[in-house]
């Protein structure tokens, strides 16, 4: 093989590995976006059900309905990244985090509509809806990566079935010891005669 022709043989090898890589990589990509965005569309639409119910009895969703919609994102974002931990994990966090503009906008939807009441009473500051707008972002950051690390640890993906091995054809598989028919002793393979009795063995 000339000089260039390994040279070129190796080029092709690198740019096959690579492709194969980056394949690979944005198959993960993928995945992990289609989680992520699954888990931020359940946890919005969760989390906009229960601050609607939240506006009609808020004793008992109080204020921690937000983080109750993005534990549940961050387990659909388990779910469908199929038991893979730390990944689960970031896209539950992920979808929490993203899910809040979503929410938000929703929210509005909803209070054009009459479906949620907007609050009464004097409107609060810039800077204290700065503050409680953190403070949200915060407990669904954590509330999205607990809620895919539980289910992330507990589901797991069924394991894929083992292809079945085709049956080999006759005389394909290793050839089984011989042993003479006189002495007994170990024939070595192909002999007609045995090399120690000098008996003549059957076809």
């Amino acid at each position: 093989m000339s000089r260039g022709q390994e040279h070129q043989d190796t080029t092709f090898y690198r740019q096959a590995s690579f492709l194969g890589a980056r394949s690979a990589m944005s198959s993960k990509t993928r995945e992990l976006g289609t989680a992520t965005l699954g888990g931020l569309v359940v946890g919005s639409v969760v989390t906009t059900v229960l601050g609607i119910g939240a506006s009609y009895y808020p004793d008992v969703l109080a204020s921690f309905y937000p983080a109750i919609g993005a534990f549940i994102g961050g387990m659909v974002a388990a779910y469908l990244l199929r038991g893979k931990t730390g990944q689960a994990a970031g896209a539950g966090a992920l979808s929490a985090i993203l899910g809040i503009p979503f929410f938000l906008g929703l929210s509005d939807i909803f209070a054009i509509f009459g479906l949620m009441p907007t609050p009464s009473g004097p409107s609060p500051s810039l800077a204290d809806l700065q503050v409680a707008v953190a403070i949200i972002s915060g407990m669904d950051l954590v509330a999205g990566a607990i809620g895919g690390l539980v289910l992330g640890s507990v589901y797991h993906a069924p394991a894929e079935p083992t292809p079945l091995q085709p049956p080999m054809p006759a005389g394909t598989g290793p050839a089984l010891p011989r042993y003479c028919v006189q002495c007994g002793a170990q024939l070595p393979p192909g002999a007609l005669i045995c090399p120690h009795c000098n008996a003549r063995q059957p076809q």
